[in-house]
């Protein structure tokens, strides 16, 4: 049996992780994460391990920065073979609440782009979720830093 992810499911993965984003309905948090995974963005002190984690990060984003949205950049860059994919992105959005943890709101609207890389299994679910982007440009913005 066959351990590679096709590139429809890898494609398709993409496409439900930023619509997750942009739908903020936290409920698809479950459809995208494996029962195993590890979540690591740059703004968080430590990985995501857990289901609550997840929906916590998704809920605390939408709770400071409520207008988030992500832009989809070209087409996913995929690799079969290691069941893997990553999105180029926009984000843009006004920083109106307490985002991430301790940081005051500023008002400010911020446009910072990114890539995120994730390791998908067969069942459509990430094991792996990897953000890049400039967070000190994002702080600098939101004048945090």
């Amino acid at each position: 049996m066959s351990t590679t992810t096709p590139a429809s499911t890898l494609a398709a993965y993409a496409e439900r992780y930023f619509d997750g984003w942009n739908g903020r309905d936290v409920s698809v948090a479950a459809t995208l994460v494996a029962d195993t995974f590890e979540w690591t963005d740059p703004l968080l002190p430590g990985p995501l391990t857990s289901l609550p984690e997840a929906e916590g990060f998704f809920q605390g984003a939408w709770a400071g920065l409520p207008d988030v949205h992500l832009e989809r950049i070209g087409a996913p860059l995929i690799d079969e073979a290691a069941g893997r994919v990553s999105q180029e992105w926009v984000m843009t959005g006004t920083h109106t609440g307490e985002f991430p943890p301790g940081a005051p709101p500023t008002g400010k609207p911020f446009r910072v782009a990114g890539c995120d890389t994730f390791t998908v299994g067969e069942d459509g679910r990430a094991t792996e979720i990897h953000a890049y982007y400039d967070v000190a440009g994002l702080m600098a913005q939101l004048g945090l830093a």
